[in-house]
């Protein structure tokens, strides 16, 4: 829909967006065949699927509308599209409990992604290396995940059965595999936003900071 309704984006260099969908979607595809889970399991992970990779695409494909403004502005917007496009699905997946439970963890998620996106943001030099950017926004992720599930665990989950250690282990289990998880759906998306001029105008604009792109030097003049 956004590559037909916004003029900006009816252009062969939007359509790069895609890569990275195609890819995760791959990855993920071959994923659950080797899991082999039940229906149930398999629609609720299709939707969290969706609700993830194809929400933070529509973020980039708005990225002209949202970006060049104040940074608080255009995280904002960045923040109503991403919950934008969870809300849409919600609506149209009904609000069982399936649902519901899929539509939390995708909530969790998203707010992960956009704060370690914010503090990456603010805390990076103007211009910034992506490998720094890339190290910074992976740092960043992590303890923002860290943070919310010891929230959930030890807050809202208390268990009163159960010794403190295995709490703390099941935290740093789930933290650790979720992080990773969520590192490698972003990689794709910044080497793109990274490599492509056409992405990486609309990365900066949103962000609100430069990439730094090294310069070759010269080759030596050839003396007579």
């Amino acid at each position: 829909m956004a590559f037909v309704a916004l003029k900006e984006n009816r252009t062969p260099q939007a359509a790069w967006i895609l890569a990275p969908i195609a890819l995760l979607a791959t990855v993920y595809s071959a994923v659950m065949n080797v899991l082999q889970m039940d229906s149930g399991g398999t629609v609720q992970l299709n939707v969290m699927f969706t609700i993830m990779v194809l929400g933070f695409s529509m973020v980039w494909l708005l990225a002209e509308r949202i970006g060049n403004r104040n940074r608080f502005v255009t995280f904002l917007l960045a923040t109503l599209i991403y919950f934008g496009f969870l809300g849409v699905n919600l609506l149209s997946g009904g609000f069982g409990k399936d649902m519901i439970a899929i539509a939390s963890l995708a909530a969790i998620s998203i707010s992960a992604i956009i704060f370690a996106f914010i503090i990456t943001a603010l805390n990076s030099p103007k211009p910034f290396n992506t490998a720094r950017f890339i190290i910074y926004i992976g740092a960043a992720l992590f303890s923002v995940l860290l943070i919310i599930f010891s929230i959930i665990m030890f807050i809202f989950y208390p268990a009163q059965n159960m010794p403190v250690n295995t709490r703390i282990a099941e935290l740093l289990i789930a933290f650790f595999f979720s992080s990773l998880i969520y590192c490698a759906g972003l990689l794709p998306f910044l080497i793109l936003l990274f490599s492509n001029s056409f992405w990486r105008k609309r990365f900066e604009a949103v962000l609100g900071i430069q990439i730094k792109i090294p310069i070759e030097p010269p080759p030596p003049m050839k003396t007579p």
